[in-house]
């Protein structure tokens, strides 16, 4: 007797468990063809079905999710599937779990115990098929639909009819690495550099980094760097931003900074080379993310993968990295340090991470002399900005109207502040930004057919604001270094500001990577 049919005897209200009785065949656009239905969730069509050709293995099928989203596998086995139930009391968080980051689930178990008669059912499942439950049932399930091959399910018509069938996936490009030409060939007519196998792996600010391969090219050394992200880190970051990232909130200037630091994918990094002893500076280098299709967020409608998404896939296949795993891509080039290209035996790169920024607290000033205290977070001990020098000034636009025939006016007046610190802090440990935008540029005139439409997008480069620079450090001659800080640009003058102080921190020290040839 298999599992399933043990089960099938059990005296119990199998609908307690999200399994109700009924009908073995499913006429939904979404079950699978070749499928055995096992139970029925009771609402929504939600069911759970074996699959010919897959064995035991247990998938729910939940016809009102997104398409692309509507079936996934459960456990590798009806044992193993009733260990699921067990531990979560249930159908219910084990179907919705693909969509879910861990803290989700485990909330969503906390939230929901399991009552009086939905308990008893669960005990009588357990004693009955002489099973426990699962001890990680939500790192259990993730590792089950991560490693499944999804194109294998075959549907019907009625499926493709409803969702469309996928346009054919473009081919892979020939895998040509050139000086400075990014991923996919863009160096013109250079020639391809030699790929020389590496497989260096090592540990480094928390991440798992992999340099599979480096290429001598005629202008440089192109350099490889793939750091993996577990896809857990990256659901809890999409929970956490979801209020912003689902409804599209607006963000505050602290609200990006605080993205930017929590983002597993925003990894900011200085590296220089030394090739064979010789050190060289890092002289270009380009990158890009990639997400495996059932770590997306809940938000984003699933559909056909986009040019990026297979550019990611051809990178994990041809250096057979892990395609359940999320990763950054870095391609990184140095030039030669003398005018042949010499022969590698040995490479050594340092890798600096860059400061992140860190939101401090907001202020307002009347004017010069003014002392605003704060906390350096880096130490906990207390500093003071001080005002030197507050002003209203204005900047020459003149020289950008010949950008537009003089259709549209530019803001220019924008507040200019010095200050210094006390006690003093390191260069670049601190500045000061406007926490505004700034104004958009306007039409002086109404609109001329023959001129821009009003839907253009005008960029202007602020002096400070939100996105703005970080103080610059003037010399002068007491010693003491004055800083400098701008508001962003706007229409009318002296318009007051409200400034933000931005901390920058390091939590990662340098490290160097040794590779011998």
């Amino acid at each position: 007797m298999t599992a399933y049919e043990k089960f099938q005897t059990l005296e119990l209200d199998k609908a307690l468990l999200g399994l109700e009785q009924g009908d073995e065949g499913s006429d939904y656009f979404c079950t699978p063809v070749g499928a055995q239905v096992i139970g029925w969730a009771g609402v929504d069509g939600i069911h759970c079905c074996f699959v010919e050709g897959f064995g035991e293995m247990v998938f729910a099928v939940s016809p009102a999710n997104l398409p692309g989203d509507y079936v996934h596998p459960l456990a590798r086995s009806f044992e193993e599937f009733v260990r699921l139930l067990l531990a979560c009391s249930g159908l219910d968080a084990a179907e919705q779990a693909h969509g879910w980051s861990r803290e989700e689930f485990d909330g969503y178990l906390a939230q929901y115990p399991p009552g009086p008669e939905q308990r008893a059912a669960l005990d009588a499942l357990g004693d009955g098929m002489g099973l426990a439950p699962m001890e990680d049932p939500y790192g259990y399930i993730k590792e089950v639909q991560s490693s499944f091959d999804y194109g294998a399910l075959r549907f019907g018509e009625d499926y493709w009819d409803f969702v469309g069938r996928p346009s054919p996936p473009p081919e892979a490009p020939a895998w040509r690495v050139t000086y400075g030409g990014g991923w996919w060939d863009r160096g013109g007519r250079q020639r391809p550099g030699t790929e020389i196998p590496v497989g260096k792996t090592f540990t480094w600010g928390g991440n798992v980094w992999h340099i599979p391969a480096v290429y001598p090219c005629g202008k440089g050394l192109a350099a490889d760097f793939c750091m993996e992200i577990e896809p857990d880190r990256m659901r809890e970051f999409w929970a956490r931003w979801r209020p912003w990232m689902a409804e599209g909130r607006a963000l505050t200037p602290e609200d990006e900074d605080r993205q930017r630091m929590e983002n597993p994918m925003s990894v900011d990094f200085d590296i220089k080379a030394s090739v064979n002893g010789r050190e060289v500076r890092r002289e270009s280098g380009s990158g890009f993310g990639w997400t495996p299709p059932d770590c997306l967020p809940d938000w984003e409608e699933a559909g056909e993968l986009n040019r990026q998404d297979y550019e990611g896939l051809w990178v994990l296949e041809h250096y057979g990295l892990d395609r359940g795993k999320c990763w950054l891509f870095r391609r990184e080039c140095f030039p030669w340090a003398a005018k042949t290209k010499p022969r590698l035996k040995r490479l050594t790169f340092t890798l600096s991470q860059l400061p992140a920024a860190l939101p401090g607290p907001r202020f307002t000033v009347s004017g010069a002399g003014e002392d605003i205290p704060f906390l350096y977070p880096a130490t906990g001990r207390e500093h003071i900005l001080h005002v030197e020098e507050y002003e209203s000034q204005e900047l020459d636009t003149g020289r950008m109207a010949h950008m537009d025939d003089g259709e549209w006016e530019y803001p220019a007046h924008f507040t200019a502040m010095t200050y210094a610190v006390w006690p003093e802090l390191p260069q670049g440990a601190v500045s000061v930004q406007d926490c505004g935008e700034g104004d958009r540029p306007r039409r002086k005139a109404p609109p001329n057919p023959m001129g821009p439409t009003a839907t253009r997008a005008v960029a202007l480069g602020v002096i400070g604001g939100a996105s703005g620079p970080a103080a610059v450090v003037l010399a002068n001659g007491s010693g003491a270094r004055r800083r400098y800080a701008c508001s962003a640009l706007r229409f009318q003058p002296g318009e007051p500001a409200e400034w933000r102080m931005v901390f920058y921190k390091k939590s990662t020290e340098d490290m160097e990577v040794n590779i011998e040839l």
